[in-house]
């Protein structure tokens, strides 16, 4: 039950039909070092000119939208379990509201879920089990510090935890590796040299003592429009163990007319 919740609150909510696909762990700063520029001073003209171009250029990505659909499949696996043949749909109206309902085959949904700024809903087929929290108690029970509009940006495929304190930037042909700094994370990317596209992240806990992680790969872009939305996501989780995810967007619609159906089922057991 706590990893379907961890799913339904970190993103990881579409199952593939296979097996996840071996993932490489990420390369901060990317692996590709053989012509790399290194900007040392953070304080100097070189670095603010090129950093402020670099993150106009990744916002310019920034995927907006008003409401969203989309299915996608999912795999994950973990030292005490692995999961395929899942599909998960998601819907969302901009900060405001995620529904999410997974299913498997031959049982069809197993789990539904709605979560707002405020609130975590969930009910769990299978296991006749019901959660209602308030997203704070939500994220303390799961220990993870994820808020809405956080996992809004990870189901929509926008990067997380991107501030203005950027340093140890390292340029490659192919590929640009730099770090953030926020008040509680450190945040690694690597984007794309020519157009600033989001190729991989890592979110760690400033803590030392707390060793968790999440490493996010984003793939195989489609153009909606003006949107450029990444339809692979493969993520890796760590913390006592490792968690590997791999996520296929199969069908995703903005703009749509979008219904949030949520009705408490009786009889369920209140967790």
């Amino acid at each position: 039950m706590r990893l379907l919740l961890l799913v339904g609150l970190i993103g990881l909510v579409t199952v593939s039909c296979r097996r996840p696909k071996e993932l490489a762990r990420s390369s901060f700063p990317t692996a590709d070092t053989a012509h790399a520029v290194v900007i040392k001073d953070n304080a100097s003209e070189e670095m603010k000119k090129f950093t402020d171009s670099m993150l106009t250029g990744i916002r310019k990505n920034h995927i907006d939208f008003n409401s969203f659909s989309g299915r996608a499949k999912f795999a994950f696996e973990n030292e005490q379990d692995s999961k395929s043949g899942l599909t998960v749909s998601v819907r969302m109206k901009k900060d405001s509201i995620i529904w999410i309902s997974i299913s498997a085959p031959v049982i069809d949904e197993v789990v539904r879920a709605v979560i707002t700024k405020d609130s975590l809903k969930l009910y769990n087929r299978l296991k006749k089990q019901l959660v209602l929290r308030d997203i704070d108690n939500a994220k303390e029970m799961l220990n993870i510090p994820f808020d809405f509009n956080t996992l809004q940006d990870l189901l929509i495929g926008n990067p997380v935890y991107l501030t203005d304190s950027i340093y140890q930037v390292i340029k490659t042909p192919s590929v640009i590796s730099f770090s953030c700094d926020n008040p509680e994370f450190i945040s690694l990317f690597n984007v794309y040299a020519d157009d600033y596209g989001l190729q991989q992240s890592k979110v760690m806990d400033k803590d030392s003592a707390v060793k968790r992680s999440c490493e996010m790969t984003y793939g195989d872009y489609a153009n909606i429009g003006t949107r450029r939305f990444p339809t692979t996501r493969r993520i890796l989780v760590e913390e006592k163990n490792i968690t590997k995810v791999a996520l296929d967007f199969t069908r995703y619609d903005f703009d749509v007319p979008v219904s949030f159906p949520f009705s408490m089922p009786s009889g369920y057991k209140r967790i």
